[in-house]
Order: structure tokens, then sequence, then C-alpha cells
């Protein structure tokens, strides 16, 4: 007897979570906590709305709020009747606002109206003019032609939306569509039905729209719990967005195992603090300075940081720390819906692979090539990773397959790797962070690493800056480290000791951290780094 196909797409999987845990808590937040069964319902009852509304499959939905219940029922009633949603960061521009609405032909908005001091409804005035004096419900604008129908929690003062209690009303209409309905409209929610789309953050251009599958949204998060060792009693607080790819991610791991997701009313310090208090935290998902300095303070407040799973170091299956060195690297991206390799949290790598990402997860198949020739490489060579299978995307919305694939259907990541003999993953380098100098290829990264060694420096930032005779030279800005006295041929000699000579920054300037341009992920603006190099005065 064959074991029985693991649910596929967001409505079966739901369906099974809360036959089987029904009861127990779903989200959780200061204001209200909701079983999986209340999930269920107030989902259920958002998605006969929007069949009411004259959504369907494929429907265009947009949606736009913080972390919390509202978010996690919405965006599961959007994929039970199988619209293709588009999730839109809280941190958005009235540009950004524009081009996402036009660019993901949306038909029905729904949105908060306020959060940490935006206003939202102010935004769409400031993405769209032509909604003054627009009737609500029919809506007709030139700059986001499909738009048709806003709903915000607070519509007073926009004569163009509708509020959210208008749209949930319209599930308790004498003609709005019953439970069987529903139930009927989510048998035919197929595993190759487009699910989300997610845009991706750029510095020099206008972001790309990568689109996931039922089969994605469904089938990945359940290989990554167990990754990540989450079990059914564990209270998770994400530290990412649900917005961005790794939140929705992890907010997608902790349903497939009927665990409890943990919001807090802002990422404040101190609401996530109370929230982790209160509402008996016991794993957190994130990474980096932030998670560090959240963990000092909770220890100055009292806080067991070290029960919570996340603040302290990863220990391997007998009980011991893994050095950082040999954790799981998971390497992965928005068009792999989060990691394409990894290890268990608890997998210490061999002594003979320090600084590894892993095996391939959840079926991808992986191989890497010449950047330039397409070649494909043996065991330990450096080239570009591509990916095959798995969870990747379908693509990219607007683009045509030959446009984002390969002839033979693998996606070039960008990403400089290398595959050892034993299927074992090493990140290098971003394509762009490589740089041509002299027909000699540098990587920033490198760069970087010899840096921050030196004690006069508390931070670097390296790019490649377009030079006429060199067509790249390498260019560093630095932040020195406190009460640090040195200058850039002194750094240069320095480094000559650890870097080929070619590798020595031909251009460096000192900044202050603050001026490093990043993006609202916290990624470094090349681009825009290399203009600062360019304008700052010479040392």
């Amino acid at each position: 007897m064959t074991e029985a196909e693991p649910p596929s797409t967001i409505p079966a999987l739901l369906a099974a979570v809360v036959a089987a845990r029904g009861g127990c808590d779903a989200v959780a937040t200061l204001d209200e906590t909701v079983t999986y069964a209340e999930l269920d319902r107030r989902s259920a009852e958002l998605a006969r709305a929007l069949l009411a509304a004259g959504a369907g499959k494929g429907a265009r939905i947009a949606m736009l709020a913080p972390d919390g219940i509202g978010f996690v029922a919405t965006f599961l009633a959007a994929l039970r009747i199988g619209a293709l949603v588009t999730v839109v960061s809280t941190l958005v521009t009235p540009r950004e606002l524009a081009h996402i609405l036009r660019n993901s032909d949306t038909q029905f908005f729904i949105s908060a109206r306020r959060f940490l001091g935006h206003d939202y409804a102010r935004t769409l005035e400031a993405a769209f003019p032509g909604l003054a004096g627009a009737t609500p419900g029919k809506l007709r604008l030139a700059e986001a032609p499909y738009l048709r129908r806003v709903w915000l929690d607070d519509a007073a003062g926009c004569t163009w939306a509708e509020p959210t209690a208008a749209l949930l009303a319209l599930a308790q209409g004498p003609d709005a569509p019953d439970a069987a309905l529903l139930e009927a409209v989510e048998a035919q929610v197929f595993p190759a039905d487009e699910a989300v789309i997610v845009y991706t953050s750029g510095s020099t251009s206008l972001p790309k729209a990568v689109v996931h599958m039922q089969w994605n949204v469904a089938r990945h998060p359940p290989e990554l719990a167990k990754l990540f060792l989450l079990k059914p009693d564990d209270r998770m607080r994400p530290m990412l967005p649900a917005f961005w790819l790794g939140g929705m991610a992890m907010l997608l791991e902790v349903l497939s195992q009927g665990a409890c997701l943990v919001y807090p009313p802002s990422p404040d310090h101190e609401d996530l603090l109370r929230t982790i208090t209160r509402l008996r935290v016991n794993r957190i998902n994130g990474w980096g300075d932030g998670l560090a300095r959240l963990g000092k303070l909770g220890r100055e407040r009292g806080l067991d940081v070290d029960a919570i799973v996340g603040f302290q170091p990863f220990r391997d299956a007998s009980g011991e720390p893994i050095p950082v060195e040999f954790q799981s690297g998971m390497l992965g991206m928005s068009e792999t819906f989060a990691p394409h390799s990894a290890e268990p949290l608890d997998f210490r790598m061999p002594a003979d692979k320090p600084w590894c990402c892993g095996r391939p997860v959840n079926g991808y198949e992986r191989r890497i090539v010449d950047p330039e020739t397409g070649a494909v490489l043996g065991p330990g060579e450096v080239g570009e990773l591509q990916l095959r299978g798995g969870a990747l995307m379908a693509g990219f919305y607007k683009k045509r397959r030959g446009e984002v694939f390969t002839p033979d259907g693998f996606y070039a990541t960008g990403d400089l790797c290398r595959i050892d003999a034993d299927d074992f993953l090493y990140f290098v380098a971003r394509r762009n962070d490589m740089i041509k100098t002299r027909a000699a290829n540098v990587s920033r990264l490198e760069v970087e690493a010899a840096l921050k060694e030196l004690p006069e420096v508390e931070n670097a930032v390296v790019t490649g800056l377009d030079d006429a005779e060199f067509g790249q030279v390498v260019a560093a800005a630095i932040v020195p480290a406190p009460g640090a006295a040195t200058s850039p041929e002194a750094l240069r000699k320095t480094l000559r000791e650890s870097l080929s000579s070619y590798k020595v920054p031909r251009r460096i300037v000192f900044i202050a951290e603050s001026d490093i341009p990043r993006t609202a992920t916290g990624k470094i603006q090349l681009h825009e780094l290399g203009k600062l190099i360019e304008n700052a005065a010479p040392c």
C-alpha cells in the first residue's frame, strides 16, 4: 500500500491541519488568539465574501497589512478560492505601490489603513491621483486599468474605497455563496495553479515579480519545517514579516505543522519582549544584529533567553553547541521559495566541510556551469549555480519562459558556488559580487573579509567602479574602528600581505555606518555604493 500523497494545495493543507489541530492555537497576538478551527471559519467567511464580490480562480488580489490574524486569514482566504495573491510591503512608497498594482494586474485590493505612522489611503492617493472622485466598487483608472475595488479596514474620508466590513457582509447576503459552493471551488484548486506573487527588491531597476504555484506554497514549507525542527507545540515568532518570502515561508512552515504563529503589534523591541513573555514564545526565527540586540535586551530584563530556540547557538543531536562554521548555511532566494540547499539545524557539518550550505532540499536539481560558456563544471569547480525542479518559481510575471529559464528548464541564480563530490554546496559570491579588473576576477566578498580582519576597520563594503583602462577597479568604503587612525595607503600596504596586488582596492573612502546604502530588507545597494564612492572627496 503506497503512502498517501501529501496535501499539494492550500485548501487541502488547511483542511488537514484543521482536522488534526482544530482546537489548538494557530495565531496569537497581544489582543487575541485564534485556534485553527476559528482561523478556518474566518478565512472561509472571507473566501465566500470574495466569491460574492466576483473573485474566483485566477483573480488578481493584492493585500497590504501588518503581520497578524487579519493578514493570515486574508492570505488563506484568497488562496482557498484559487486567486493569485500579491503581498505588498508595509514599507511601500507611492511609486512602488503604483508599479506593483499595475504590473500585477490587481483587480481587488484589501488593505489596512494605518501602521507605524503610514496612512495607506494617502499612499494610494499619491500613487493614483485618478482616485479622486472615483466611484467605490467601480474604479476605472488608466494608471491601474484592472483595479476595480479597494477595501480598507478604515475607509473614513476615502470616497473611492469601501470598508472591509462591507466586504465581509457580502458573505451574509441572501444570495451569498454557501459552504457547499466554497467546498466545490476549493476542489477546483490544483497544484499547478499560480498562487502568489512576491516582488523582489532591486537597486537599479523596478523589482521583478516572482510567481509561485500552489504546489510550491503547500509542499515546500512542510519540508522546510523538518529542517527547522518545528514541532506542533511550538510557539514561533518569525522576525521577518510575512510580505517577504522568508517570513511567508516561515508562516506556512508553522501552519503546516499545526504550531502557533506569534505576532507582536510592532517590531519595536519593547513590543517584541512583551509579546515573547506574555504569549510564551519558545522559538524565534531571525539572525543578525537585530536578533543579538533583542537577546541582549531580553537578558537585561530577566527573560530566560536561553530557553528560546533561536537565541542560543544551535546544538547537534548530542546536545553540543555547533560552531557557526559547521552549521547549515541554508542557501535560498525568493525564486526558490526559501532554501533550496540546507541541512537540519541539529546537523553538524563534517570537519572537512566548514561554511557549507548543504545538500538539495525537496527534489531540487542543481548544477554548476561556466557563466561565460554555459559548460557544466565538475565537482569542486566554481561557477554559476543553476536550479531546476523542487519549489522553483513558475517564472516572472509577464516574462516568457525563454527569458527566464534555459532551454532545458534550469534557472540561472546569479550565485557563484561549488558542489563537492559528496553533493554539498558552498556559496562563493554573487556574480555581481565579482569585479573584473584587467581580465582578472576579484570577489568583493574576499576583499571585504580581508579588510574586516584589520583592527583599524569596523566595517567595509567593496564594489567595482567602471574604469576606461582596467574595465573595473576595486573600490572600498571603510567604516573605521573607534579611535583608529589610518589612511588608504596604510590599509593598502597591510592588505598586500594577504591579497594579490590586483585585489587591493585602488579607491578607498571613509564613511559612517549609517552612510552605507541599503534596501528595506537590509541588502547593500552596490550601485548606490558605487556612486557614493565616486562622489566622495579623495582621502
